[in-house]
């Protein structure tokens, strides 16, 4: 006499979200194992090969870098900065080329990494002509003067790339007698906003000739409250009217020299890089993992020849500068974990792991052996129920938190290309005495080779439970 209940069981069903399928027959099948024979019955499987081979559910999807930064601190060392050195020679003359712009009405001069450039609507006409006179010399003459001219509202503008002004040192000068008892003229500092393309005013000073007087020099100075390196500035006037020619004797500033200590190391900090899931060959795992390593500055590769995954530092020399004090890629450490299907992956034998492997400055780390990205060659197919001939496995435990198998039904290929379909069909008719006396549950669980428990979204499942009397 013979019992054959049979399971046609889409997952999609009642378990699509589920690492496992559990069926529960519509009633218990219980079994006096003296008077009978019971047997388990896969008839067919089938599924999609849709299982990533880098993912979460593989535990292969995260390494981390360890950071370690180099942070240093400096203390300003002054000295005068605009001067005429490199301007003009001793006797005052210019030592380099004014480039003219006629239509602006501007004179530019240049020497190192500072120019200056003069705005006067009124004279500068002659793109062959000269206009620079030596107000750069601390001691100021009043045969080298420069001319103001009110219909633009500045006059000189000064750019440096690698210095940090931190004051300006002026002398105004007027020659004429106007009458009256006095004229307030408010000369003005801009800084350029590179953010907002505006100039923003840092300072105004209000200076005050005596009209009574036919030679007045009067001087007056800026302080940079916030200084910064790179700076472009303007001195200007906003005062719409002056009764006598105005013009600049002396124009210098102090700068700050930044002395740098030779840094100190930060605590090292752990960043989490997670390799979206999905399916990888060499060419496109390096490319995400490069993608994902841009701010470390560090560049993965693999050797055509060996397969061996490289991992490069291309940080170049740190130089503090006063707006960035921090090297944040000083010391950079590869944290993989100690799971070992990710170091194969990454070609990293067990007997090298070590928990920090430095990416040498200006170096790199070159893994053991070839990576290998082959996580899922083999679904197992395992269930709760016990079978009378027990079987054995050899399974690599390379899953940290793998529990044991439980019986083990098939085993099937999945070295398929990815999204074709996986099929298994009985065709030796194998069928498995089991020796559960009471059966209320039946589970089917799913792994690879590695002992990682699989997730599968969607399968169709066909097996039968057989009662044989004895």
């Amino acid at each position: 006499m013979e019992d054959i209940q049979t399971y046609y069981i889409d997952k999609n069903k009642h378990c699509k979200y589920s690492n496992e399928i559990t069926v529960i027959p519509e009633y218990p099948i219980i079994t006096d194992l003296d008077d009978h024979k019971i047997f388990l019955k896969l008839n067919n499987f089938k599924i999609l090969n849709n299982i990533f081979n880098i993912s979460t559910n593989l535990l292969n999807n995260q390494f981390n870098i360890r950071r370690t930064s180099k942070t240093y601190t400096f203390t300003y060392g002054s000295e005068l900065y605009l001067t005429d050195t490199g301007f003009f020679d001793n006797q005052n003359a210019l030592l380099v080329n004014e480039v003219i712009d006629i239509t602006l009405h501007k004179s530019t001069i240049s020497y190192d990494n500072t120019s200056l450039t003069y705005y006067n609507t009124a004279d500068i006409t002659d793109d062959t002509a000269n206009y620079w006179q030596n107000i750069l010399n601390n001691t100021q003459d009043i045969t080298r003067k420069m001319k103001m001219h009110d219909t633009y509202i500045f006059f000189i503008e000064i750019e440096c790339t690698d210095k940090t002004i931190t004051s300006f040192d002026c002398v105004f000068y007027k020659d004429s007698y106007v009458g009256g008892s006095s004229t307030a003229i408010d000369i003005i500092l801009q800084k350029y906003n590179e953010s907002t393309t505006i100039w923003d005013v840092i300072n105004t000073n209000t200076i005050t000739f005596a009209n009574s007087v036919p030679q007045e020099q009067i001087s007056t100075n800026f302080t940079i409250s916030s200084p910064s390196a790179n700076a472009k500035y303007r001195i200007t006037s906003n005062t719409a009217s002056i009764p006598f020619t105005l013009y600049i004797l002396k124009l210098q500033a102090n700068k700050q020299i930044p002395i740098f200590d030779t840094g100190t190391l930060d605590s090292p900090v752990e960043h989490t890089i997670t390799i979206p899931d999905g399916f990888y060959k060499s060419s496109n795992f390096v490319k995400v993992i490069n993608d994902l390593l841009v701010n470390y500055k560090l560049k993965t590769s693999v050797n055509e020849y060996t397969n061996k995954f490289k991992i490069t530092n291309e940080n170049i020399s740190f130089t503090p500068t006063v707006d960035n004090l921090t090297d944040n890629n000083f010391l950079l450490d590869l944290v993989i974990p100690n799971v070992p299907a990710m170091l194969e992956n990454f070609g990293i034998t067990l007997n090298s792991y070590q928990p920090y492997i430095p990416i040498p400055f200006n170096s790199y780390y070159e893994g053991d052996t070839y990576i290998n990205l082959i996580n899922f060659n083999k679904l197992i197919i395992t269930t709760n129920l016990i079978f009378k001939n027990k079987t054995h496995n050899d399974i690599l435990s390379l899953n940290p938190y793998s529990k044991s198998f439980g019986s083990i039904l098939a085993w099937l290929d999945t070295d398929q290309v990815p999204f074709t379909y996986i099929n298994y069909r009985n065709y030796e008719n194998i069928e498995h005495e089991i020796v559960n006396e009471h059966i209320n549950h039946i589970i089917f669980k799913f792994y690879n080779e590695r002992s990682q428990e699989i997730f599968l979204d969607t399968c169709l499942l066909n097996f039968q439970i057989k009662k044989y009397k004895i």
